[in-house]
């Protein structure tokens, strides 16, 4: 192995074992988050104290400064609900490079495996096979789908649809 591929093996060994720390600790504070109601409900207070405590109740005892520090900020912004969104991403992220595409879908009802295959099937071919996807059910769109891929969006929900035609009738009068 020449230098470069040695110094390319080392930075890529720090990469991981720094983003393993991180994973592991939003992991717990992530399940203590959304297994606590009393937590969730504090994080969720107009309270900057009030949020400031759940983070604290949150963080893992052995859990870096900087850990501690950004869980802090999320509390702090109000932001802790993100908190799951933030570690799933962090994963993908450690899976695939910086350069990771998601394609976030959403669904009125949850979508059936072959739903979802066929979605998927229809993504890759559009997109190219790097996509990693994201399925969520939002009941506010009515009906159909709705997919973001980087800064492109397809609408194809409901609420999608009645906001087009709306807009339509607005401009004919």
């Amino acid at each position: 192995m020449n230098p470069a591929e040695q110094a390319q093996t080392y930075a890529r060994a720090v990469y991981q074992s720094a983003l393993d720390v991180w994973l592991k600790h939003l992991g717990a504070a992530r399940v203590a988050y959304e297994t606590n109601e009393l937590v969730r409900t504090r994080a969720a207070s107009r309270h900057v104290a009030d949020r400031l405590a759940a983070a604290a109740a949150i963080t893992p005892h052995d859990a870096p400064p900087e850990v501690r520090n950004f869980l802090s900020l999320l509390a702090d912004k109000g932001h802790l609900d993100l908190l799951g969104d933030v570690a799933t991403g962090l994963g993908r992220l450690v899976r695939k490079g910086p350069n990771v595409r998601v394609a976030r879908v959403v669904s009125a009802v949850p979508m059936t495996e072959d739903e979802a295959a066929q979605l998927r099937a229809k993504l890759l071919a559009r997109f190219g096979g790097d996509l990693e996807f994201d399925f969520r059910v939002d009941p506010n769109i009515l009906g159909g789908v709705v997919v973001q891929v980087g800064d492109q969006v397809i609408d194809g929900s409901v609420a999608g649809k009645l906001t087009a035609m709306k807009a339509t009738l607005a401009g004919t009068r």
